[in-house]
């Protein structure tokens, strides 16, 4: 019964999307602290879906190593190539998952531009 009162995936990936699109932009911009803030978020919000949804627990705990991963360490090597490579690497691999569950019709895209609500170079100083 408890499970039937528990947001579904499609709840908490809507979440997810606009976190992916801040943190992408942040490395863009080489804002690295706000890169991690939102890759901690995503992370986060993947360990949310992965206990509240235990049948994908263990292919979303994969993906949080395995594709993830990358992502943070490029993030905190400061490394803008490694980003990009790891990052888009990172949505192929979720947008594998979505067909692999059956969901080919879900595939995300990074939006080709910056969100306009968030100052993305905040932080870096003059």
């Amino acid at each position: 019964d408890l499970a039937v009162s528990q947001p579904g995936l499609d709840r908490l990936m809507a979440e997810i999307g606009p976190r992916m699109h801040r943190l992408y932009f942040a490395g863009r911009a080489g804002n690295w602290r706000l890169a991690e803030y939102f890759y901690r978020s995503i992370v986060k919000q993947l360990t949310l879906c992965a206990f509240s949804r235990p049948k994908y627990e263990t292919p979303i705990q994969s993906y949080l190593a395995e594709d993830c991963g990358p992502v943070r360490s490029a993030i905190r090597a400061g490394d803008p190539q490694a980003f990009e490579t790891a990052y888009a690497t990172m949505v192929k691999r979720a947008n594998f998952y979505h067909d692999e569950w059956g969901k080919p019709y879900l595939h995300w895209v990074c939006p080709a531009t910056p969100p306009d609500d968030l100052d993305l170079h905040a932080g870096l100083g003059d």
